[in-house]
């Protein structure tokens, strides 16, 4: 039988990873909990209501995501810090009831949020295992933002093609190719995002004992594609869209938004820097791949990689972002409109690009282009609606 505090430190390591990158800020802080309720910013190791919950012998979800909510930046002493209600009692009995699990704003899929981009910690959460599966496969609770579209053609057959991310409870952003165009002739019409999904041959994806809950289906209310971007230009300028569910998604350890680059976010993207680009597109050995896979790429110079497009006629641009270019290591047919991300802000994850195009996939010297999302930031935030 493990110890408690084999236990506890178990916990620490799967759920509050996250905590140990923080800064540690000596002033003591005010702060308001998930539940809305006053509190103060201190030591988890100080706070009997939430130290409660982590010495539970098993913790649910609901607890975990409540714990992973209650974290805040300006506390004093140990860490993890924690906002620690001000009305507790160090029972069990009553810290159970003071922290009792809900999510406040439109987390749980409240109408009237649709127009808020979240911020860390709401977005971008790490993975709770921290591990990479067989190779270049996604732990289980992974890139959680992460979701397939779903196309029917003329035959009624359903098909799962490119992909997107979420970024509140209402909206997926993905690449305005998959949403018009070719993709209307070649694959279909597109009728359904698929959220919270890992394995696509399966209903509920287990590893080492840790299941996910059943992906989520939502229908599309809106498709709203960039108004610059015309299908029939080869350059693929502008190659990014919004999709605007038909029902807000509740939100769970698996289906968590994705954090986009505001202005009080946002960081340079250097040349040489590693990005991650995910998606369950095609591999050295098969056409798609059935389990969510990540690769990790350099951005490329922009100046070079605009010099190398020209030579196959295809004019670049700024709001253009160039990654990889390394012989089989690339984002490929069915990553379309999938993420291209990094870990920045607050250590949450930031998506930087929308997969766009390439010249075909993993040759040595030829990058991947992606749309760089931090130039389209005032269009996105005018598009959403409540």
């Amino acid at each position: 039988m493990k110890s408690t505090r084999q236990v506890l430190g178990v916990f620490w390591t799967s759920c509050l990873l996250p905590f140990t990158v923080l800064q540690i800020v000596r002033a003591q802080g005010s702060c308001t909990n998930p539940r809305q309720n006053p509190g103060l910013c201190m030591s988890i190791y100080d706070c009997p209501a939430l130290l409660a919950l982590v010495q539970q012998s098993a913790v649910t979800t609901q607890d975990r995501m409540f714990l992973r909510d209650s974290q805040c930046y300006n506390g004093y002493g140990r860490l993890p810090h924690v906002c620690c209600p001000t009305l507790q009692t160090t029972t069990t009995t009553t810290a159970r009831t003071v922290t009792s699990p809900t999510r406040s704003g439109g987390q749980q899929g409240q109408q009237g949020q649709g127009n808020l981009l979240p911020s860390p910690p709401k977005c971008g959460p790490h993975s709770f295992s921290d591990k990479v599966y067989n190779g270049n496969d996604t732990a289980l609770d992974e890139f959680t933002w992460m979701v397939l579209l779903e196309y029917v053609d003329r035959r009624g057959r359903r098909e799962l093609s490119c992909g997107g991310s979420l970024i509140n409870n209402r909206y997926i952003l993905t690449a305005a190719h998959c949403v018009i165009g070719d993709v209307e002739k070649e694959v279909g019409r597109l009728t359904t995002v698929r959220l919270g999904e890992y394995d696509t041959t399966k209903e509920i994806d287990c590893i080492n004992g840790d299941c996910n809950q059943p992906i989520v289906e939502r229908g599309i209310e809106e498709k709203i594609v960039h108004p610059q971007y015309d299908p029939a230009d080869k350059n693929r300028v502008h190659d990014i869209a919004l999709l605007r569910l038909d029902q807000p998604v509740v939100l769970n350890e698996y289906i968590q938004p994705v954090c986009l680059p505001l202005v009080s976010t946002r960081q340079a993207i250097n040349t040489g820097e590693i990005l991650v680009v995910s998606g369950w597109g095609r591999t050295t050995t098969a056409r798609k791949s059935n389990i969510k896979q990540r690769l990790d790429l350099p951005v490329n110079d922009h100046d070079s990689c605009t010099r190398k497009f020209a030579t196959r006629q295809i004019n670049l641009i700024s709001s253009q972002l160039c990654v990889g270019g390394e012989f089989y290591r690339d984002s490929c047919d069915g990553d379309s409109g999938g993420p291209l991300m990094r870990r920045a802000y607050d250590q949450a994850w930031y998506q930087e690009g929308v997969v766009s195009f390439g010249n075909r996939c993993g040759l040595e010297g030829w990058p991947g282009v992606y749309t760089r999302v931090s130039d389209y930031m005032d269009w996105i935030q005018e598009t959403m609606q409540p």
